[in-house]
């Protein structure tokens, strides 16, 4: 940090520049600049010099303070060496900072000994009235004393503050140059006189020569306004001169102008020299600026054209537009960033005008680059420019910017959307042929008929529901017109392809609804003989079609075959005919037998057709009972199935025999009526025959001997009665009535658990389960009522159960809950379990 503070101070004797801008220095300044005299201002105080030279003495003397030798353990370490560099390279900056004062003294004194010679000198010479030349020097010579006359006076301190500095440190200075100082301050005054003297001595002849001097500046200055009103009209501010004229025309222009100036220097010189005003000329100035602005200008505006020129000759497939963009902001913000005196110039404006005008092609020619234009696109270009260009391999980026692209930007976007749009209704179109060209439709025999009928086209309503809905999509995209052909032919096809499936499978449906009906099944054939006939029709045309169509695996070929639509179209309207005449038939049906209204048409329709054999119509029982899920026909000697009943089985295969054989005979819909009729028959008499054993067979005997509904109404049945009788015990003075029938109701609890415990059948624990949920209820229900105290059988707590009773006048069961009573139906509900017992669940077996 010392070093660099040291040269900061050294290097501070710079030569010092002249005090009069645009006059000559005189020699004596020039002179004492050169010799960094004390007349330079750019020189650092005395504080900071005695600062630095303290400071470097100070060193030197902590150096020589310094041990010569240091021992470490037992090696000695001679510091001479280190101490004599270390101090010799302080006293080096002791000495640089000396010797510059000592050098500026002499060179001061010296200078401005000679300067004053000069002066007195010239000062001294008579001049002749006609001696121009003589009159000038000695006006110099004054105007020189004017011009140093402060800067001298206040020099006499500084330098002596300089010897005395040096004298502090022992610096010594010529005696010579020590002398001259002390008289320098006299010699100064002496000179001064001399310039007063000579003033008044040359005043007449500075006077007249003013007065010519005034004359000469006038005519320059006229001559000056003519030429900066030339400057104005002929310097090229327009930018139509053109880079190639406007570099000549700025080289004349400055060679003038320099001319000029030199002729300004001169009139300005002349006018100091006799104390007259001196003219700043600024309109010079101005010139020169404006022709320095000027070639900044055309050096942008040459650069841009270099630069476009590139871009012009650029071949299309190498255009590189979005580098060209950002070379053209960059640009465009370095011309924006000019001086603000250029925008009022025409260069300026018409260079701006230029780059904002690239700033707007290049995105037009990056989107006219774009893979979708094709040739239709480029001729509509052409025709919008009203430019023509070949498309081939020459194809440069001038023949884009040749067309103008900024004054016809909307059209041109117009151009490039259009050109994208199409490209994908093409590649839509494509792929809807692609998609159309893969898709198969798929068929399989239809039962033992072997007539091929279609799948369910699933992937072909898909491609359907997609591809319409593309296609209407385009028709409303306004650039379609190029494939509106395209697109009217395709959704013509994809319409009628979704017409002729659609009925297509319609008759289908029906036609193999109705197959088996109309051909299988004589009864209907010989109930509905018109509609068979018209069946017939319909069924040769349907197979005929089928025939072909397995042969055309494409939907659309499919579809557009001749004639089949209207085919199908006829088919449909003699199978609805049929249909309404068959619903008309099966609703006549229902009123026979009501339960048909639970059974879907598809299997009503299989029941009437197989209607006259019994056996067949065995898989559709448990769609109209209750839980039958077949009956036991009896076989004749050759093991087939006969039209008589033995016995039923549920669906969850209990089985439970009739007492008597049940022949289905009739119509199907009077044998089925004459059969639920008789199962419940069935069931009511076994179900009485359960609870007359009830007290005659061991519990756990009679429980194995009867099916499960039977025995948990009897369970009920007895439950009631009991419980009843129990009552009738307690209003007759038995208190413990109800207690005692609890502890049997327990015991019957107990007997059940032992059973569940063993080694029982399926259907069997079932039916126990179900027997032990129905006793805890039972049990719960007259533990209840002991604790609440209930003596007699009217007490709501015991009339709001749901009470099973046999009535023996009628022979039937019945069911009693409060003041409500219902006959036991007997339908035949097979081995169901019961999970719970809740009021809510007694008014749902209601």
């Amino acid at each position: 940090v010392s070093m660099s503070e040291s040269h900061r101070f050294v290097d501070s004797a710079a030569p010092a520049e002249s005090a009069s801008e645009g006059a000559p220095p005189a020699k004596g300044a020039e002179a004492a600049a050169e010799a960094g005299g004390v007349l330079s201002s750019h020189q650092p105080s005395l504080e900071a010099f005695d600062a630095q030279i303290a400071k470097y003495k100070g060193i030197q003397e902590a150096i020589i303070a310094l041990p010569t030798s240091v021992d470490k353990g037992w090696l000695r370490i001679d510091s001479r060496p280190v101490k004599d560099a270390l101090k010799n390279a302080a006293g080096k900056w002791v000495y640089a900072f000396t010797h510059h004062l000592e050098t500026r003294v002499t060179l001061s004194v010296h200078e401005l000994m000679g300067f004053f010679q000069t002066v007195v000198a010239g000062l001294g010479e008579d001049v002749d009235p006609e001696d121009h030349a003589r009159l000038l020097v000695a006006m110099t010579h004054m105007r020189d004393v004017r011009r140093r006359e402060e800067s001298i006076d206040q020099s006499w301190v500084p330098l002596r503050g300089m010897v005395a500095l040096l004298r502090k440190y022992q610096i010594s200075i010529d005696e010579k140059v020590l002398e001259q100082l002390e008289n320098a301050p006299f010699k100064w005054e002496e000179v001064k006189k001399a310039a007063i003297n000579a003033r008044e001595a040359l005043g007449p002849l500075q006077a007249l020569q003013a007065e010519k001097v005034k004359e000469e500046v006038e005519d320059f200055v006229s001559r000056m306004d003519d030429f900066t009103a030339i400057f104005k009209e002929e310097a090229p501010f327009k930018y139509d001169v053109s880079v190639e004229r406007a570099y000549p025309l700025l080289d004349a222009w400055h060679r003038k102008l320099e001319e000029i100036e030199l002729d300004a220097f001169h009139s300005q010189g002349q006018e100091e020299l006799f104390d007259l005003t001196v003219h700043p000329f600024k309109e010079l100035k101005t010139a020169r600026a404006e022709l320095n602005l000027l070639k900044l200008a055309w050096d942008h505006a040459a650069l841009v054209q270099e630069t476009f020129a590139s871009y012009r000759s650029t071949l299309w497939k190498d255009v590189d537009v979005d580098g060209m963009v950002d070379e053209t902001k960059q640009l465009l913000k370095q011309i924006k960033a000019l001086p603000k005196q250029l925008v009022k110039w025409d260069v300026q404006q018409q260079l701006v005008a230029d780059m904002q005008t690239m700033m707007i092609d290049l995105p037009l020619v990056q989107d006219l680059r774009d893979d979708a234009m094709r040739e239709r696109h480029w001729k509509k270009l052409m025709r919008t420019t009203g430019r023509t260009f070949e498309l081939n391999d020459k194809l440069a980026l001038d023949h884009l910017l040749a067309c103008k692209l900024s004054l016809f930007q909307d059209p041109v976007s117009e151009i490039t959307e259009q050109a994208r749009q199409e490209v994908k209704i093409d590649l839509a179109l494509t792929k809807i042929a692609n998609i159309w060209s893969g898709l198969k439709l798929e068929y399989e025999p239809f039962r033992q008929t072997g007539v091929a009928c279609l799948l369910m086209p699933g992937e072909v309503y898909e491609a359907l529901d997609d591809n319409e809905l593309q296609l209407q999509n385009m028709m409303g995209n306004r650039f379609m017109g190029h494939f509106e052909t395209q697109i009217t032919d395709w959704k013509g096809k994809l319409a009628k392809t979704r017409s002729v499936v659609d009925i297509w499978m319609e008759v289908q449906r029906a036609w193999c609804s109705l197959e088996s009906i109309f051909l299988g099944s004589e009864d209907i054939r010989e109930q509905l003989p018109e509609d068979a006939k018209r069946f017939d029709q319909v069924d040769s045309d349907f197979r005929e079609q089928m025939n072909v169509a397995k042969e055309q695996p494409n939907p659309i070929e499919a579809a557009m075959t001749e004639g089949r639509e209207e085919i199908f179209n006829r088919c449909q309207a003699a199978l609805d005919l049929c249909q309404k005449s068959l619903s008309d038939y099966l609703e006549v049906k229902k009123k026979k037998f009501p339960r048909f209204y639970f059974v879907a048409p598809a299997d009503l329709i299989d029941i009437l057709s197989k209607g006259r054999n019994p056996p067949a119509v065995q898989e559709h029982f448990s769609k109209f009972t209750d839980n039958t899920g077949k009956f036991d026909f009896v076989r004749d000697e050759s093991g087939k199935e006969t039209g008589v009943v033995k016995g039923m089985t549920s669906t969850d295969d209990e089985y439970v025999p009739f007492s008597t054989e049940f022949a289905c005979e009739g119509q199907v819909e009077d044998w089925l009526s004459g059969l639920m009729a008789f199962s419940c028959d069935e069931v009511r008499l076994s179900l009485h025959e359960a609870i007359n054993s009830f007290v005659e067979l061991p519990r756990h005997e009679w429980l194995y001997k009867y099916p499960a509904q039977m025995s948990l109404t009897t369970g009920q049945v007895w439950w009631t009665t009991e419980v009843n009788s129990a009552f009738e015990r307690l209003e007759q003075g038995n208190e413990n009535a109800l207690k005692d029938y609890l502890q049997i109701v327990i015991g019957g609890l107990k007997t059940l658990v032992d059973l569940v415990l063993g080694n029982l059948s399926r259907g069997d624990r079932i039916k126990f389960i179900t027997l032990i949920t129905v006793e805890v209820h039972a049990r719960d229900i007259v533990q209840r009522m002991i604790n609440q105290r209930i003596d007699n059988a009217g007490a709501f707590a015991w009339q709001s159960q749901l009470k099973y009773r046999w009535d023996e006048e009628s022979a039937n069961c019945l069911i009693n809950i409060c003041d409500a009573e219902m006959n036991y139906c007997y339908e035949y509900v097979g081995n169901t379990g019961r999970l719970v017992i809740t009021a809510l669940t007694d008014r749902c077996y209601i």
